[in-house]
């Protein structure tokens, strides 16, 4: 019964040997909040080279025209520290990705720009090179809100052969700092940039003019919209709301 975490803390650990750097590339100048690019993180506090990683992601999330969001996983919490961000949802995610792309196994940290299964390993300077060249997102989306905690989601574009996925996507906005107490990163502190609180499915999408009105987040939250191309699939339009 032993085997199978000794063989996870081997692969966690070996996956998690590089961590971008080098932030400081010019952005897209074609990003902007109505053509955005997306970069989502999946990381923990558990994991060693996320301490850095999620430092810099930060650096990302400060961008003009980029929508940053940071999952957090519970794979690693079997080593000795429970990350309070982390949720299975978020795992889920990460393995629909994983199993559209070219890794076999989870790791951390992993970064997906405008979603799969394009690249899912990246080298110290390959994450901000990527961002900056990745040709931004112009689907027809329009998030607004209409009173309240009511919002309007409004889509338009051809029919599809397949439907799209629309997600919800709740999170922190700005930087959290939790101080670690145990695990590989004890006496370290993590800073967290958009954390994400929760993750919702709210429809399909087929394609055409399509508008759907629901809740939104609790006061001091943010959302996202994602409408993705099936399960781990590249990202077809993505909008913050803005108040």
């Amino acid at each position: 019964m032993m085997l199978i975490p000794a063989l996870l803390a081997f692969a966690l650990t070996d996956a998690c040997a590089s961590y971008p750097a080098g932030i400081g590339e010019t952005p897209n100048p074609d990003h902007s909040e109505q053509t955005p690019v997306v970069v989502e993180l999946f990381t923990s506090q558990g994991c060693p080279p996320c301490v850095e990683a999620n430092r810099r992601f930060g650096e990302l999330a400060a961008r003009d025209g980029v929508i940053a969001l940071s999952y957090g996983v519970d794979y690693w919490d079997m080593f000795g520290w429970e990350d309070q961000f982390a949720q299975p949802a978020f795992a889920d995610r990460q393995k629909d990705y994983i199993r559209a792309g070219e890794a076999n196994r989870v790791f951390t940290p992993h970064f997906v720009i405008n979603g799969g299964p394009e690249r899912l390993r990246f080298t110290r300077d390959d994450v901000p090179a990527r961002v900056a060249t990745s040709l931004p997102l112009n689907g027809d989306i329009a998030l607004s809100r209409l009173s309240g905690q009511r919002l309007r989601l409004e889509l338009d574009g051809p029919a599809r052969e397949n439907p799209a996925e629309v997600w919800a996507v709740t999170y922190r906005p700005g930087l959290i700092v939790v101080p670690i107490d145990g695990g590989r990163n004890a006496g370290a502190e993590m800073e967290h940039h958009n954390t994400v609180a929760a993750l919702e499915r709210l429809d399909d999408w087929h394609g055409g003019h399509y508008a759907l009105e629901f809740a939104g987040p609790a006061e001091d939250f943010g959302l996202a919209v994602l409408v993705q191309d099936g399960p781990g699939g590249r990202l077809v339009a993505a909008s913050r709301l803005r108040d």
